[in-house]
């Protein structure tokens, strides 16, 4: 089955500049409702449906930057920038509390890698890694430090990161600590101790990094159609029938691999990364679906079955949104227009697949940063910025009603009722979080607003962190 590329119906945004900021707000109200003050401090209920509080679960934890308190962070973070509203920077400081006073060392490790996998995705390395673990929450602390000069925001950095290194596995070499090397598991750590580097200057953090891409190295698989990817993750652990079978994109594939060979390209100037990092750039073009006009990679990839031609994400994990950060920051350090042009063309993709008004396969009613519309939005808004073309703002604008259409308000505040969990699609409930939920669509909603009334939003999210201003 081939992608079937739609024309998009014409539509014209409703929703003033203003209307997103209030959006926003009533987001705020919805993350009140569910927050959790302790005395260690606050985070916020992963979801507030009854009957599940996901305990246990890899991905789905109180503090990280995917779904807990430190992503919720980053959002209020970006609206105390956006506002200058100081109540916004008291939720950031208090949620740092929590996170501070509750900080496990290196047993965070052993207590997820030594014990049984559980929760809906049950990959060991993902709940290790910088979107789920204490590295994560470390950066968004750094971010706070920018705002507020709390020494223990910057202690935690290289605290987190020394015990991360002592919690690995590390013969000299190669550095891992799961059997996982994606970006949402072992790999991560790379840009996690690029950095910590940046941050203090300290070669050991540099080396870490160094250590952590030799470890991915050892998954390069060449492609029959040319090119490099990598095995990074058994699929038969998710349900795929075939070892073999493998993600092309970037938070658990070869984009996101790659993006970490040009980041420690630029640090180090030592062209084998940049070769890699090429490699599966020649893979992706063999393997991507459209022309010159919008295309798209698809969301699996089997040497012996081919690609999946009737599955393609458009978001953030396995879709344009995120494989486009591998071209831009290619472009960045290299200065060649093609992948600049490659930008152009997967955001042309997303539009031709019909989003942001058209649910496809596997652009769903998630309704969140990593596989929905929030992540498509702000993916348009830094588009039109990076390429000069107000066209992605009017697609951001048409996004933005979309989303706002979508959500649900009353007196506990505006929220969408969204299937995360792809592969049980009637299970349908509220999140709360940045990559997961609420909090994600308002930081969607503000990098919009913000645009449109001149506003620097510094705190970024992790795949916006190494960009040039």
């Amino acid at each position: 089955m081939k992608l079937k590329f739609v024309q998009n119906i014409e539509v014209k945004p409703t929703k003033s500049v203003d209307d997103y900021l209030e959006a926003v707000k009533q987001i705020v109200k919805y993350l009140k409702t569910n927050e959790v003050v302790t005395p260690q401090g606050k985070y916020w209920k992963v979801s507030p449906e009854p009957g599940n509080d996901y305990e246990g679960d890899l991905f789905l934890v109180p503090k990280g930057i995917y779904a807990g308190s430190a992503g919720i962070g980053q959002f209020f973070l970006q609206l105390f920038e956006v506002t200058g509203d100081k109540q916004y920077l008291q939720e950031a400081k208090d949620a740092a509390e929590y996170i501070l006073n509750t900080y496990e060392g290196p047993r965070f490790f052993s207590g997820i890698l030594d014990k049984a996998a559980g929760g809906i995705w049950p990959v060991k390395g993902w709940g290790t890694s910088v979107y789920t673990a204490p590295a994560g929450e470390a950066i968004f602390l750094d971010q706070l430090y920018a705002h507020e000069k709390d020494e223990r925001y910057r202690k935690f950095l290289t605290t987190t990161a020394d015990d991360a290194i002592a919690a690995g596995k590390d013969d000299g070499k190669i550095l891992h600590w799961s059997t996982e090397a994606d970006l949402m598991a072992d790999a991560s750590y790379a840009f996690f101790f690029l950095y910590v580097y940046r941050k203090t200057g300290e070669r050991k953090y540099l080396d870490a990094a160094k250590r952590v891409i030799a470890f991915t190295d050892t998954r390069i698989v060449h492609a029959k159609e040319g090119g490099i990817y990598y095995d990074n993750v058994d699929l038969t652990l998710v349900g795929w029938k075939s070892r073999k079978s493998a993600f092309p994109n970037f938070l658990h594939g070869a984009a996101g691999t790659a993006w970490l060979n040009v980041l420690l390209y630029e640090e180090t100037q030592e062209k084998a990364y940049l070769d890699k990092a090429n490699k599966v750039v020649k893979y992706l073009s063999a393997i991507a679906e459209g022309d010159e006009n919008g295309a798209i990679v698809p969301y699996l990839y089997n040497p012996d079955l081919g690609r999946f031609h009737d599955f393609y994400y458009l978001s953030t994990c396995h879709g344009p949104v995120g494989t486009s950060v591998l071209f831009r920051q290619l472009y960045e350090v290299t200065g060649e227009t093609e992948n600049l042009e490659w930008v152009d063309i997967l955001t042309k993709g997303i539009l031709k697949a019909g989003a942001p008004l058209k649910h496809t396969p596997g652009y769903w009613n998630s309704y969140c940063l990593c596989c929905g519309a929030p992540g498509v939005l702000i993916h348009f808004v830094k588009t039109a910025e990076l390429l000069h073309n107000d066209a992605y703002i009017e697609q951001a604008k048409i996004t933005a009603d979309k989303l706002i259409g979508d959500s649900f308000n009353d007196d506990k505040g505006r929220r969408w009722y969204a299937a995360w969990t792809r592969k049980i699609p009637g299970f349908v409930e509220t999140y709360t979080g940045l990559y997961s939920g609420a909090a994600g669509a308002g930081s969607s909603l503000l990098h919009l607003y913000a645009h449109e009334k001149g506003i620097q939003i510094q705190t970024e999210t992790l795949e916006y962190l190494f960009f040039k201003k």
